[in-house]
């Protein structure tokens, strides 16, 4: 469903940012320097901007594909109405 598509999109969007601020907070620490830090940050929003778009071009595609569907079915019942509704007519 699209819905869950959305939900685990929204979920791994929200651990991300907890991993980031997980990684903020461990200044206090000095475990890592503030430039080594800001490197693994940075690649975890490289790594989430990667993974967004692919979802994104994915979930564009499908929805191209589900219009394009939706769009020839409703054309086919419009025609089929039409013939039935034209040929009640005459009669």
């Amino acid at each position: 469903m699209k819905v869950d598509l959305f939900a685990e999109l929204f979920l791994w969007n929200r651990n991300v940012d907890g991993l980031i601020r997980v990684l903020q907070r461990l200044d206090r620490f000095s475990i890592v320097g503030k430039q080594e830090r800001k490197a693994y940050e940075v690649r975890l929003e490289e790594i989430r901007a990667g993974l967004n778009a692919d979802f994104a071009e994915a979930i564009a595609k499908r929805e191209r594909d589900d219009e394009i569907r939706l769009r020839c079915q409703r054309t086919a019942w419009e025609v089929k109405k039409t013939l039935s509704d034209g040929s009640s007519r005459l009669q």
